[in-house]
């Protein structure tokens, strides 16, 4: 999912290219240690551009041409589209992001802070009166075995 898309939709089209060719592995592990890993500790851009990614590409034995092509085709723009339609359906713009007993918290948190809404979400839970294992027997039994947003309507 493309949570910051003025960084990183040119590596989210190239990780759908490259599943394409069957080494989406090889290509997000090269990515994280060769492209973003040096983004994060040095803040320079260049490392999640276009230029840094064809490196890559050819480094792990990806066919650049058909790379670049897929990267522009309508399959992985329609991909990377569908994933950013479904963060926004859950309201998430930042990483990192979490859900806790269904509440957003949006970003990051030291530990402390962790759990105190996990201690809170826990009461809640337990005043709810639901079962333990309710989601197993009622949610997962039934076959309602992917999620939703409230905005999804049910099938």
């Amino acid at each position: 999912m493309v949570v910051h898309p003025q960084q990183v939709t040119d590596a989210h089209h190239a990780g759908c290219a490259a599943a394409k060719q069957g080494k989406f592995p090889e290509f997000k592990n090269a990515f994280w240690e060769k492209a973003y890993g040096p983004y994060a500790a040095q803040h320079d851009q260049s490392k999640l551009g276009a230029e840094n990614i064809m490196a890559i590409a050819k480094e792990i034995g990806l066919d650049t041409a058909k790379l670049k092509t897929d990267m522009d085709g309508a399959d992985c723009k329609a991909q990377v589209d569908a994933d950013m339609t479904e963060l926004a359906k859950f309201h998430v713009n930042s990483t990192p992001s979490f859900f806790i007993n269904g509440k957003h918290i949006n970003g990051a948190l030291p530990k402390e802070g962790f759990k105190q809404v996990i201690d809170q979400q826990l009461k809640v839970a337990e005043a709810s009166g639901v079962s333990s294992g309710y989601y197993e027997k009622e949610v997962m039994g039934k076959g309602d075995h992917q999620f939703r947003s409230k905005m999804d309507k049910k099938q």
